[in-house]
C-alpha cells in the first residue's frame, strides 16, 4: 500500500506542472474575467529607450521615435498629467504595432484598449488611438 502512495503522489508531483500550464493557458485565454479592464490614456506616444535614457520627446523628436518603433524599440505611452509610462502592446500576439500607432509617435493621442499590470509594470494593448 505504501508503494502505491508513493506512486500517486510522485504523479501528481510530475503532473503538476503540466496542470498549472494548462491552467494559466485558460487564464490568458480569459484574460477579461481576471480583473483586466478597459482604459483610456490621454498622453504622448514615445519611444521608450529614447525616452528613458535622454528624455526625448514631443514633436521634434517625432521622426526619431518613428524610426526606432519601426526597428522594434518599444513603444510606451506618457500619460497627461501623471507621468505614468505604460508599455504599448499589440492587440494580438504575432502582429507588430498597427501604421496608425506608428504614425502618431511625438503626438499627444487617446489610446483606447485593455490595461494589464504585473510586477509593477503597466501594459496597455491598442484598441484605438485618436
Amino acid at each position: 500500500m505504501k508503494h502505491v502512495m508513493r506512486g500517486i503522489a510522485a504523479a501528481m508531483l510530475l503532473l503538476s506542472p503540466v496542470l498549472a500550464w494548462a491552467q494559466g493557458k485558460h487564464e490568458h485565454d480569459h484574460a477579461h474575467g481576471m480583473g483586466v479592464q478597459a482604459i483610456t490614456i490621454k498622453g504622448e506616444l514615445v519611444d521608450s529607450l529614447c525616452y528613458v535614457a535622454m528624455a526625448a520627446k514631443g514633436a521634434g523628436h517625432k521622426q526619431c521615435a518613428i524610426d526606432c518603433a519601426k526597428a522594434g524599440i518599444p513603444i510606451s505611452m506618457l500619460e497627461d498629467g501623471t507621468g505614468k509610462l505604460y508599455t504599448v502592446l499589440p492587440k494580438e500576439d504575432k502582429t507588430g504595432y498597427p501604421a496608425s500607432v506608428i504614425a502618431r509617435m511625438g503626438e499627444t493621442v487617446t489610446l483606447t484598449g485593455d490595461l494589464y499590470e504585473q510586477g509593477g509594470n503597466r501594459y496597455v494593448t491598442v484598441e484605438s488611438v485618436e
